[in-house]
């Protein structure tokens, strides 16, 4: 497969993934790994939560959706600069996220003319289309030829 370069990359270029299911044991596993046992991810009888259940940790949904393959797997270096996110809606076990990314900016580095920066307006979508996560994701990408 051919990779894909800063020159290929258009403003407007759509990208989505294909959905992923969020399990208990996703959750469970992110709290083992990070420490966060926060009752509102791990007690289901947890008296205090505004939920009906637990809810996935919202870094946890962040990095599913950022290592959901899309077009952009293809491109140049592909290295994430920035992430941001806000947590719109809570996502449950159960529930199947996907991926939608609107690139907005495509520049040049004027430090390294061999690479550039993509930013991309994403939105996380549960299965019932409705956003739980939107932000902006900041990716460098080589160049085909530096200028």
């Amino acid at each position: 497969m051919a990779l894909i370069h800063l020159e290929d990359i258009a403003v407007g270029l759509e990208l989505a993934s294909a959905a992923r299911s969020i399990t208990a044991a996703d959750i469970d596993a992110f709290a083992g790994l990070t420490g966060d046992h926060n009752p509102l991810h791990t007690d289901p009888t947890a008296r205090e939560s505004p939920y009906d259940a637990p809810i996935a940790h919202g870094l946890l949904v962040t990095s599913i959706s950022s290592g959901q393959p899309t077009e952009a797997d293809d491109w140049a270096l592909g290295v994430y600069l920035e992430e941001s996110r806000r947590f719109v809606a809570p996502v449950y076990a159960g529930d199947a996220v996907r991926t939608e990314s609107t690139v907005t900016a495509v520049r040049r580095s004027r430090s390294k003319p061999d690479r550039g920066v993509v930013t991309m307006d994403v939105r996380v979508l549960n299965q019932r289309d409705e956003i739980v996560q939107e932000g902006v994701d900041v990716v460098l990408v080589g160049a085909r030829e530096p200028r």
